[in-house]
């Protein structure tokens, strides 16, 4: 993985906020400590390393807090009618992605679609993985693709997959060509959206660096 690719997944991940929740504690606990007067058995120097420890505990539980807020809110603004299906039928798929088995949560996910042909929500959800923590942006891409395609996927749902295509597309995967594509596509089927405006104006900057 290059190391772009590998910052862009920490940054998404929510990198930025576990490092400043590290720092933090590391500085603050033994700063609030000291400026207190109490003395310890065993000085300031271990508080650091305590401090920067639970700093680092505190930022991953938020980052993962925020995460898991923002799929749910996903689900329930694109595919309404599922609202609350993971939770209440495949909680423990995301036990998988809390202890760190990506590789099993994703095979979980796929498992789901196989058996529940309607179920777009378990290809977003594997090709989520797939980008984020597998690095494996080209299978995110078919996942995508793959949940925009059933019969049950909502227009709202095909624009956030169309969305989330191109962002790849453009991104790790860099594959103008293709994400121009997808771009017409999104303005053709939906015209009138906001999605549609926004990809106009990318699909202008395109052109316009490949004619330079």
């Amino acid at each position: 993985m290059a190391m772009d690719d590998r910052y862009d997944k920490w940054k998404y991940n929510g990198g930025h906020m576990v490092l400043m929740s590290s720092l933090l504690g590391f500085f603050m606990l033994p700063a609030g400590w000291s400026a207190s007067g109490r003395s310890t058995p065993f000085g300031l120097a271990p508080l650091f390393l305590i401090g920067g420890v639970g700093g680092f505990a505190f930022g991953k539980t938020m980052a993962m807090i925020i995460f898991q807020g923002s799929s749910r809110a996903a689900e329930s603004i694109y595919m309404p009618g599922r609202a609350g299906f993971r939770v209440s039928e495949h909680s423990e798929i995301d036990s998988l992605e809390v202890r760190g088995d990506f590789k099993g949560a994703v095979a979980a996910w796929e498992a789901v679609a196989i058996s529940e042909p309607e179920n777009s929500w378990a290809l977003v959800r594997a090709g989520e993985l797939y980008a984020r923590e597998l690095g494996d942006p080209e299978m995110a891409v078919e996942r995508f693709k793959h949940a925009r395609s059933l019969p049950t996927a909502k227009p709202e749902l095909q624009r956030y997959m169309s969305q989330k295509i191109i962002d790849l597309l453009l991104g790790p995967l860099d594959d103008k060509g293709r994400a121009m594509v997808e771009l017409r596509k999104l303005i053709d089927q939906f015209p009138t959206s906001r999605e549609a405006s926004g990809a106009r104006e990318a699909l202008r900057k395109l052109k316009a660096e490949h004619i330079q």
